[in-house]
C-alpha cells in the first residue's frame, strides 16, 4: 500500500499524543536515574523545555503550552530539580481541604508552596510568598542566579536570588510577589529561571491578583486579606429566617434524574421577589427518616437551574442574584424505604440589613494586610436557620458578598 496512506500513518496532536512520549521518555529517565522520583523526573523535563510556538510571557499561552516542548536530552541533566513526595502531597490536599486527618495540623501547606517545577496562584491578595527547594542533581557543587521575565503589574523578590549547592544538596527559596497595577481576577504570566552558566532551569509563573480574600461563607467573625490600600465598606444584609414547608416524599422506583415529572416527587412553587440577591433551597439529615437518600432540584420557566445530589438527604442549592419570578423546587425520594418527612428551607435574601445582625469592619484596605471583620447576633428565635451576607465595596473587583449562615 501506499505509504502516505492515512489508514497508515496518521498525524495527531493533543494530549492522547503527548502522553505516550512523555511516558516513555520517563522510562527511559528511570533506567538512566534510578534514584529519581517521578516528580524528580518530571521536573527535568519540566525546567528544560522550551517554546512550542507562542510568546510565553502572556498567561494564556503559558496555560496552552505548560512548560513547553520537551527536550530529553538537556533533561539528562538538568543541574536542579523541585522533588517532592509523599508528606508534600498529603499536606497539599490538608492544605486545599480534601483530607482532614490528625497529621494535617503539621503536614498542612499552602497549596500554592507544593514543591512544583511551576507557580501558580489564583488568589493572590496584594503580596504573596512562595516557597521552593532546589536540589542539586549535576554531582557537582554549582551555583544558580535567578532572573524573571514577564509578570507585567507585579514586582518579585527572589531570596536568595543566588543559590549555592553542594552535591545532593538540597535549599530553600522564598519568591515574594507583589501586585503593582496588574488588573484583578484576571491571569499574568512569566517565567522563573534558575541559571549556572551552562544551564538553565526553567519553570512557569502564572499569578491572578484579587482585591479581597474573603470566605465564601461563614458561621461567625472571620478575616480577610487586602489586595489593595484605600476605602474599603462591609455591610451586612439580613439576617432572614428560612421560610419551611413540611412534606412527605414517597421512594422514586425509576433512581431516575431529578426533573418536573419524578414519580413521586413533591413540587413545591416559591415567588422570588425583584431585588433578591441570594436564594438558598436545602434540605437536612435531621428532618428526614433516618438513612434517607433525597434529591433537590429547581427550576425557573421550565429550565433546570439548579441541583444538589449528594448521597444523603442534606441538599443545597443556591441561586445568586436570580431572576424574579416563580421558581419550583422538586424534593425527590431517590433512596427511600416506603416514604420519608422532609422539611423543605428556603431563603430569599435581598439588599437590607436586618436589627439582628451587626457587622464591624476595617474602614480602610491595607495591601497585603489582614482585617476582622466582626459579627455580632442578638434577637434570633431558638431553633430557626438564619441566612444573610457580608457585602463589600471600596474598589473595583471586590466580591459580591461571604455569606453567613446561623442555626440559632
Amino acid at each position: 500500500p501506499d505509504p502516505r496512506d492515512n489508514a497508515i500513518f496518521l498525524v495527531q496532536s493533543g494530549t492522547s499524543m503527548s502522553t505516550p512520549h512523555i511516558a516513555g521518555i520517563a522510562a527511559l529517565f528511570k533506567q538512566l536515574h534510578p534514584s529519581w522520583s517521578p516528580m524528580a523526573i518530571k521536573s527535568a523535563l519540566m525546567t528544560s523545555a522550551s517554546d512550542v510556538l507562542d510568546v510565553t510571557t502572556e498567561a494564556g499561552r503559558i496555560f496552552r503550552q505548560g512548560a513547553g516542548h520537551v527536550r530529553p536530552n538537556l533533561a539528562i541533566n538538568p543541574g536542579v530539580v523541585f522533588d517532592s513526595g509523599i508528606d508534600d502531597w498529603l499536606g497539599f490536599l490538608c492544605g486545599v481541604g480534601n483530607r482532614n486527618a490528625p497529621d494535617c495540623a503539621t503536614l498542612r501547606i499552602d497549596p500554592s508552596d507544593l514543591n512544583l517545577a511551576s507557580i501558580a496562584i489564583g488568589d493572590m491578595a496584594g503580596i504573596q510568598t512562595v516557597k521552593r527547594r532546589l536540589t542539586n542533581v549535576s554531582g557537582n557543587p554549582v551555583t544558580f542566579n535567578a532572573t524573571l521575565s514577564g509578570l507585567p503589574g507585579f514586582s518579585a523578590v527572589v531570596n536568595p536570588s543566588s543559590l549555592s549547592l553542594a552535591a545532593g544538596q538540597t535549599k530553600e527559596v522564598a519568591i515574594t510577589f507583589t501586585r503593582t497595577s496588574a488588573s484583578f481576577n484576571e491571569f499574568d504570566g512569566g517565567q522563573l529561571s534558575w541559571s549556572d552558566g551552562q544551564r538553565t532551569a526553567r519553570i512557569p509563573v502564572v499569578l491572578r491578583p484579587i482585591a479581597l480574600a474573603a470566605p465564601a461563607e461563614v458561621t461567625a467573625s472571620y478575616a480577610v486579606k487586602f489586595g489593595y490600600s484605600g476605602a474599603f465598606t462591609a455591610v451586612g444584609r439580613g439576617l432572614v429566617p428560612s421560610a419551611v414547608t413540611n412534606g412527605t416524599v414517597t421512594d422514586d422506583p425509576s433512581d431516575g434524574a431529578c426533573s418536573l415529572n419524578t414519580p413521586n416527587a413533591v413540587l413545591t412553587t416559591v415567588t422570588v421577589p425583584a431585588g433578591t440577591t441570594h436564594a438558598r433551597f436545602a434540605l437536612f439529615d435531621a428532618d428526614v427518616k433516618p438513612g434517607s437518600d433525597l434529591d433537590l432540584c429547581v427550576f425557573h420557566i421550565g429550565t433546570k437551574v439548579g441541583e444538589s445530589l449528594t448521597a444523603t438527604a442534606t441538599e443545597t442549592v443556591n441561586l445568586v442574584d436570580p431572576a424574579p419570578g416563580v421558581y419550583t423546587v422538586v424534593v425527590q425520594g431517590w433512596g427511600v424505604v416506603g416514604s420519608s418527612p422532609f422539611k423543605l428551607h428556603s431563603w430569599l435574601l435581598g439588599n437590607a440589613a436586618a436589627a439582628n445582625m451587626v457587622v464591624t469592619a476595617p474602614a480602610a484596605a491595607s495591601i497585603g494586610q489582614s482585617g476582622a471583620i466582626t459579627l455580632s447576633t442578638s434577637g434570633l428565635t431558638p431553633g430557626t436557620r438564619y441566612l444573610g451576607a457580608v457585602a463589600y465595596s471600596g474598589t473595583p473587583g471586590l466580591p459580591t458578598a461571604t455569606l453567613v449562615r446561623i442555626d440559632s
